[in-house]
């Protein structure tokens, strides 16, 4: 009440934003993650092993599609999994025409990641990405890891 309506050409499908949202269950032997991605960047998991995983799916922005429904996708991590969720500042960082994600460079970087910590994890990441581009970055860099124990 007493606010200003909408602007010119606001209406359902002219505002969005991503979203990543999550709940963490831990259980005896691990966590129990559940995750909705939309139009936000697939968050990974990096395995003991080095291996690397996309663990939700990609679903459209909020606020483009009225009445869409939106599902959630549930994964465990067991000790010394690291799971990882960035903005789209990480992975579209440009260096001229390449952005920082081409051929998977996020996940290719994560994989580098095996044996380190959570807060290695995040140092090596925000390292990489300012060191892609000449200029400083022109979008927010946010990023999370989370490692089970």
């Amino acid at each position: 009440a007493g606010g200003r309506g909408p602007a010119p050409g606001d209406g359902p499908q002219t505002r969005f934003l991503s979203l990543l949202y999550g709940e963490l269950a831990p259980y005896e032997g691990g966590v129990r993650c559940t995750l909705a991605s939309a139009g936000h960047p697939l968050p990974l998991v990096l395995g003991r092993d080095g291996g690397v995983r996309a663990v939700a799916r990609p679903q459209t922005l909020l606020g483009v599609i009225e009445d869409e429904t939106y599902t959630c996708d549930t994964f465990d991590l067991t000790p010394g999994d690291s799971l990882l969720c960035v903005t789209d500042g990480i992975t579209e960082r440009r260096s001229g025409s390449r952005q920082f994600d081409d051929a998977d460079g996020l996940a290719t970087v994560l994989a580098g990641c095996a044996g380190l910590d959570a807060e290695l994890i995040a140092e090596r990441i925000q390292r990489l990405v300012h060191e892609f581009g000449e200029r400083p970055p022109e979008d927010d860099l946010a990023l999370l890891v989370l490692q089970a124990e």
